[in-house]
């Protein structure tokens, strides 16, 4: 059987016309819908065809494999049949065949592929026929997008807020003495914690490696609820040396280590200290260093939490919109797309567990899983819910014509640029790695723009404060990359 055979397609199928003046062979197309949003295509050359392309395989072997007799690329066809085996020829013609043809298979079918194809089977040798499973690009119908509504209210930050904020502060600055007596609430209390699944019995019932933790009692401002709701709560009337264990049954919407078990946990107290809190006033203020006096701290800490508020409304509220754009739209794409997009949260899953000295392995076994087990249960839908509000995105950018234009794209190339000049690069290697680094951080600024602008318009359609255009515009003049300048054909076992 073939081997795997790289091959490219034109940078762009705008050249079909000129190329197919300039092809020579004759080709008979087929092509019928797949699965996972995918075409088949059946290519059948001409029966000479092969044949040449046998001879240009003879000769490659020819080069590459001594002959006794001959120099290199020398030997009759028949000499190196022999020699090798006429089976080898042919699959080294299939390879060759391919190589060289299956731009114009694609360009006659007049598919632009989204990835690699493959080569699903040799339907014939006699004419030469070959079938290729070619992934499509994804095909986005978003229906009625405009009459979507949903209303954009972002939450009003109350004094309450800001006043719990400032009591995290003063605990922060607060003096704290040690006592001899059991806890009460406002102490400050440092604890150990494990926990093991009370309902594995063998060595790895382990949930919770011994873990230092530290409480305020009794303090709304701050969250008490870990491991479980009301946790520290449960600490009240112990002393520092004593011991407890508690036993709560997770649900389903717990961390993953806790995720649907029941566990016990240990808790061996360290320390209880009260604390005296500072006066909050000017003096206060002004010891931060950043304050002229408490009316500045407190407008600091407003907008601080109004900031927040407002990304995190954001983010609610784009993810409700895209949800419900999402339910009356049309999304196919083909499945490799997903796979790609579980790569990429696995990268960043493999990232942030770097940070905490963790590898993916260690997590996954802490979290009594493997590999393909987790990605079923925890990164699948996560990346198909990803894939699709990306598509979505884009979709809604072409109809509502989102452009990057050229001082925004200035602006982008521009702060780039600064940005690399602040990095010293490597001896020898700053101009390689400047230039790779420069075209990739440019194109990811201005990806991420226009997904801005994109979500912007959105949030207007959908909060009726923009003017609705009766007519969609199908185009857009967004910069991007086409990520399938070259087109791999992975050559898959089949039968002839």
């Amino acid at each position: 059987m073939p081997k795997g055979v790289r091959v490219r397609t034109p940078p762009s199928l705008l050249n079909h016309k000129i190329f197919l003046q300039k092809r020579t062979i004759t080709l008979k197309i087929e092509t019928t819908p797949h699965e996972n949003h995918q075409v088949k295509i059946v290519a059948e050359f001409d029966a000479d065809v092969f044949e040449t392309y046998k001879r240009k395989a003879a000769k490659k072997i020819s080069n590459q494999t001594k002959i006794p007799g001959f120099r290199p690329g020398k030997a009759p066809y028949e000499f190196i049949a022999r020699m090798v085996g006429e089976g080898a020829i042919v699959e080294e013609a299939v390879d060759l065949l391919i190589d060289d043809q299956y731009r114009n298979v694609l360009l006659e079918a007049n598919i632009n592929p989204s990835g690699p194809g493959s080569l699903s089977e040799i339907v014939n040798l006699d004419p030469p026929t070959f079938a290729f499973l070619v992934p499509l690009q994804p095909d986005v119908d978003l229906g009625d997008y405009k009459s979507i509504r949903l209303e954009y209210v972002p939450e009003v930050i109350e004094e309450s807020e800001v006043e719990d904020f400032l009591k995290r502060l003063q605990q922060n600055y607060a003096s704290a003495e040690p006592v001899e007596r059991p806890i009460e609430n406002g102490d400050l209390v440092y604890i150990k914690v494990s926990g093991v699944d009370i309902n594995v019995e063998n060595d790895e019932n382990e949930i919770l490696k011994e873990t230092p933790v530290q409480f305020v009692i009794g303090d709304k401002t701050q969250d008490d609820n870990w491991p479980f709701e009301n946790f520290a709560n449960e600490l009240l009337g112990l002393n520092e040396g004593d011991e407890k264990s508690l036993t709560h049954k997770f649900d389903e919407e717990a961390d993953d280590e806790f995720k649907g078990k029941e566990v016990k946990f240990l808790v061996t107290v360290q320390s209880v200290k009260s604390l005296t809190l500072p006066e909050l006033n000017d003096e206060f203020a002004k010891n931060l260093g950043q304050f002229d006096d408490l009316d500045s701290l407190k407008k600091a800490v407003r907008e601080q939490l109004e900031s927040t508020k407002n990304h995190e409304y954001e983010d609610k509220y784009y993810t409700d919109l895209l949800e419900k754009i999402a339910a009356q739209a049309t999304v196919k794409y083909p499945s490799f797309m997903v796979d790609e997009e579980i790569e990429h949260i696995l990268q960043n899953l493999e990232t942030n567990l770097k940070q905490q000295n963790m590898d993916l392995e260690t997590y996954l076994k802490l979290v009594k899983s493997d590999r393909e087990k987790y990605i079923e249960e925890n990164v699948r839908q996560a990346a198909e819910n990803r894939l699709v509000n990306s598509l979505i995105i884009d979709k809604y950018g072409q109809m509502e014509k989102i452009e990057i234009g050229k001082d925004d794209y200035d602006a982008i190339v521009s702060e780039t640029r600064m940005m690399l000049e602040e990095k010293p690069g490597e001896k020898g290697k700053k101009s390689k790695t400047s230039g790779e680094t420069m075209n990739n951080m440019t194109l990811n600024a201005i990806s991420r723009l226009y997904n801005q602008k994109t979500l912007a318009r959105m949030k207007a359609v959908a909060s009726g404060l923009a003017e609705i255009v009766d007519q969609p515009v199908e185009e857009s003049i967004k910069p991007e990359t086409n990520k399938n300048d070259e087109a791999e054909i992975e050559t898959a076992e089949s039968e002839s």
